[in-house]
């Protein structure tokens, strides 16, 4: 009989950690949301308008440009992306936010599946403790091969993740993604953001 070798392939990780001064953060975020959820006296709402496949109320894509605590935010994220970056041995010279936002959920919503088309992604909870946040990954596989002296198999195409107010989860932002619907009475808040990764220009000597 031939030799044959069995090698794993296409496996991922996503990365979690809890975001120190995470309540500094959560404070301003909810004022954010409470301005905004009041255009009539405030007058300010940048929600896009276009739909999405977060069926959630949103603030603009590029939230770190109109506000400073959003682009605090956003790099002080980056700072702990950039800690995995190194630890993990990542050809990622240096990361820079591409866009951010906030979104909150109210009863009935939720996140169709769907990627960020990004080079690096990550979520914070917020406030989700409330609502029975339930963050799903979704593989792209439609065929599965299973051995005959299989009696059940563990392969799903879905790999769950708990989430709690504070946590951070870091993946690539091709992965699709969804989130479970928000069946409670309380807003369901998260932030998003969305990371390009750069490439500085080598010197060039002129001859």
């Amino acid at each position: 009989m031939i030799e044959i070798t069995k090698t794993p392939i296409f496996t991922q990780e996503i990365y979690t950690f809890n975001l120190p001064d995470f309540k500094i953060y959560e404070e301003q975020i909810k004022q954010i949301i409470l301005v905004e959820s009041n255009k009539a006296i405030h007058g300010i709402d940048t929600s896009p308008d276009l739909e999405c496949n977060v069926k959630a109320k949103r603030t603009a894509w590029n939230s770190h440009k109109k506000y400073n605590i959003l682009n605090q935010l956003s790099s002080d994220i980056a700072k702990y992306v950039g800690q995995i970056i190194e630890s993990e041995n990542y050809d990622v010279p240096e990361i820079e936010t591409k866009n951010c936002w906030i979104n909150w959920y109210g009863k009935g919503q939720n996140a169709l599946p769907h990627n960020h088309r990004s080079t690096i992604s990550a979520v914070l909870f917020v406030d989700v403790e409330d609502t029975d946040a339930v963050l799903m990954f979704h593989s792209d596989q439609n065929l599965v091969l299973h051995k005959k002296t299989d009696t059940h198999t563990n392969f799903s195409d879905i790999k769950t993740l708990k989430a709690h107010n504070g946590l951070v989860v870091c993946f690539d932002g091709s992965i699709f993604h969804s989130v479970t619907p928000n069946l409670s009475d309380h807003n369901r808040v998260t932030f998003a953001v969305n990371y390009t990764v750069h490439y500085p220009e080598p010197e060039r000597n002129e001859y």
